[in-house]
């Protein structure tokens, strides 16, 4: 279904009982990442969003990281959801983390994935949007598929090919569903250039947090050590033979651990 706040309508899929698990997936992606880890929490009440400039929502202009959490804020008020558990994976963890330091009384629980609180420096910054601007070029130059083929061969993801193809295919198809406009968009308006630092912010954050990341991704799993230190209650899961989509490629072990963190 779609709900609408501030003339923006953003695709909300919103099934079962229970206490609340939102998902929130990363760039290029759409509620349909989720497909295969939704099916472990039958006994949870599952939302899952996409995001600015991504799957059924689409195209919604240059919308800011700030103007998203507080979209997601009205959302959640038109579900009626006061209190949940937020799995954040990626772009979508960033996101998940900036919408839990602006609205800490409705987390229960945090789960990032491969996620990071931004970059800590002005100068990170400037050079990940320059780098972002190429990113942008090269959706402008070469289309969906094009960028798609280079998006895939991209050193993060190469872990990937060691899964089954149809994972392999699904993953694929849902990049290729993304529109060119909306994730030009998403970069320029949520790109994690663009956003502001948290680093300073995680020590205020006193819910339980989860953090998860591939040991093949030996960036994110540093990101998420010094991140673990930083706040009050974290708990850091590695999960070997996984690189920056352990959900999609160690799903089994991803849902056993996520399952053990909010039930």
């Amino acid at each position: 279904m779609y709900i609408t706040v501030r003339e923006r309508s953003y695709w909300v899929e919103d099934e079962g009982t229970g206490p609340v698990l939102c998902f929130l997936h990363g760039f290029t992606g759409s509620t349909s990442i989720w497909e295969e880890v939704r099916q472990s929490f039958p006994e949870f009440r599952s939302v899952l969003i996409d995001l600015p400039g991504h799957g059924e929502t689409g195209d919604l202009g240059p919308v800011s990281m700030e103007t998203a959490v507080h979209d997601l804020e009205m959302i959640f008020q038109r579900l009626e959801v006061t209190g949940l558990s937020l799995l954040g994976y990626s772009m979508g963890g960033r996101t998940a983390l900036c919408f839990a330091e602006r609205f800490p009384h409705l987390i229960d629980r945090l789960i990032l994935e491969s996620a990071s609180p931004g970059l800590s420096s002005r100068e990170e910054r400037e050079e990940r949007i320059r780098k972002d601007k190429r990113v942008i070029a090269l959706l402008q130059n070469s289309g969906i598929e094009g960028f798609t083929d280079k998006w895939e061969s991209l050193p993060l993801f190469e872990t990937i090919a060691s899964l089954p193809g149809h994972r392999q295919q699904k993953l694929r198809e849902e990049r290729l569903d993304n529109d060119i406009d909306g994730l030009v968009h998403s970069l320029e308006g949520m790109g994690t250039g663009v956003q502001p630092s948290m680093w300073d912010s995680l020590s205020s954050l006193t819910f339980p947090v989860c953090l998860i990341a591939g040991g093949e991704d030996r960036k994110y799993v540093a990101i998420n050590e010094r991140m673990a230190g930083r706040f009050p209650d974290a708990q850091l899961y590695v999960i070997e033979g996984a690189g920056h989509i352990p959900h999609l490629e160690k799903p089994e072990i991803f849902s056993e651990i996520t399952r053990s963190f909010v039930i």
